[in-house]
């Protein structure tokens, strides 16, 4: 088990990316692999003291998605039913000023080609300690493009539960976690490439730097792999439209209600969703 402690979301995200470009050595010193442009490692624990991502981070910029990426994400995971029983669930344990709860949420997986890498959320509260934990289990992550913008899904899920000083810590359980070089090259728009991996002489630092040189040539805005084709486009800059951070919620608007005026609202929704599983049954 690889356990790491960060002060948030955004900064846990950069760690994983630089551990796995950057400490070859230690990756596979503890049980992973290096396999072709791919950086694989296994059992990662991480500690968050406060679930954030930067508002101004853009993901256009950076990663070349559009709102419709996080739409998908949205309708893909999360069936707001099931959302409102745990956020019930939560604030009746929080009026009752509980002083331990655990409160569990599952990710629905509506697709079924292969997006089912978040599995579950685990809202907690502990004797003797003064803010929520929620727990977050991972089946597989591609750690560059797609981690952070599952930390930005799982701190707007807080929010709602909770409200947005919820002062929430995160701690994550991941069995796969891996890095491709070619998405990689992306983060060279976050941190210089260059220098991060200066005087590192590992085969994948190695590799990472080639592939870097490769896509800043014009002749590589000709490649047909689309994948590939979208690292290109964010080295060249093109197609820049921006995707904030901020901008990105569960809901266009959501109003702000006492608990007691929460719990009254979702009432009707937990009784709708019963009747619904027991119909299933």
């Amino acid at each position: 088990m690889i356990t790491s402690k960060h002060a948030t979301s955004q900064e846990a995200w950069e760690w994983i990316n630089e551990f796995l470009a950057c400490n070859e050595p230690k990756v596979l010193s503890n049980g992973g692999i290096r396999s072709g442009p791919q950086m694989i490692s296994y059992d990662h624990f991480m500690e968050i003291n406060k679930a954030w991502v930067d508002p101004e981070f853009d993901f256009g910029r950076m990663f070349g998605y559009k709102i419709q990426k996080w739409s998908k994400l949205i309708s893909n995971y999360i069936d707001f039913d099931f959302l409102d029983i745990a956020k019930s669930l939560v604030l009746e344990k929080e009026v009752k000023k509980a002083q331990a709860y655990t409160v569990g949420f599952k990710f629905a997986n509506t697709q079924t080609s292969g997006h089912a890498c978040l599995l579950t959320l685990v809202f907690q509260r502990r004797l003797n300690q003064d803010n929520p934990i929620v727990i977050m289990n991972i089946r597989s992550s591609e750690v560059t493009k797609r981690l952070l913008m599952d930390f930005l899904l799982v701190e707007r899920i807080i929010e709602y539960i909770y409200g947005s000083k919820h002062g929430a810590s995160l701690k994550v359980f991941c069995g796969n976690m891996y890095l491709s070089g070619e998405a990689f090259t992306m983060y060279h728009n976050h941190k210089d490439l260059r220098i991060l991996l200066k005087d590192n002489k590992t085969l994948m630092a190695e590799r990472i730097l080639r592939i870097l040189d490769k896509f800043e040539k014009p002749e590589a805005l000709d490649i047909k792999f689309r994948v590939h084709l979208r690292a290109v486009k964010r080295l060249h800059k093109i197609d820049i439209k921006p995707l904030l951070a901020k901008d990105l919620t569960l809901f266009p608007r959501i109003k702000t209600f006492t608990t007691e005026e929460q719990l009254e609202i979702i009432a009707p929704t937990k009784e709708r969703v019963i009747k619904k599983f027991l119909k299933k049954k």
